[in-house]
């Protein structure tokens, strides 16, 4: 994982107002969507994932090993509301400081603020409607770019 990727994670995970929400899926996701955003806008992502259409939706397996070594970050497994299992990933110390460019934070926080009061059902719901993942078939690779030109040339 990239020093900017590992700081984007630890962004959302200090600018996230609900920390005991943010398990592995979710901040995947929400980094999945930060990226998205930020095709649709200017046509780049703001990270270099080359993203994964799999059974649980956008995924890179890159996220969550960085953030396990991370020694500022702790992941953990918890009993979800299910009774099932989710992982946990939290900030050790957060008083510390993130840099990232003023347009990566703007998207970040975009994405934050439209899904930081949405149940988990809900924000699932919101990633499986976005372009890339209705217009896709599943355990295929996610060329978010592409799929930024394809829908921008929709409307």
């Amino acid at each position: 994982m990239t020093d900017k990727l590992l700081d984007i994670v630890k962004y959302i995970l200090l600018n996230y107002p609900y920390p005991d929400d943010m398990s592995a899926s979710r901040i995947t996701k929400m980094v999945y969507l930060a990226d998205w955003k930020e095709a649709i806008s200017h046509g780049r992502q703001i990270t270099n994932i080359k993203w994964f259409f799999n059974h649980h939706g956008p995924y890179n397996d890159d996220i969550l090993q960085a953030a396990a070594r991370d020694k500022d970050i702790k992941v953990t497994v918890k009993s979800n509301a299910y009774g099932g299992k989710k992982t946990h990933i939290e900030i050790l110390d957060r008083s510390q400081e993130v840099e990232l460019s003023e347009g990566s934070s703007q998207t970040i926080d975009f994405v934050i603020e439209a899904t930081k009061k949405k149940s988990y059902t809900e924000f699932i719901k919101l990633v499986y409607s976005t372009y890339p993942v209705i217009s896709s078939e599943k355990y295929r690779s996610l060329d978010l770019v592409r799929k930024a030109e394809e829908y921008n040339g929709l409307s």
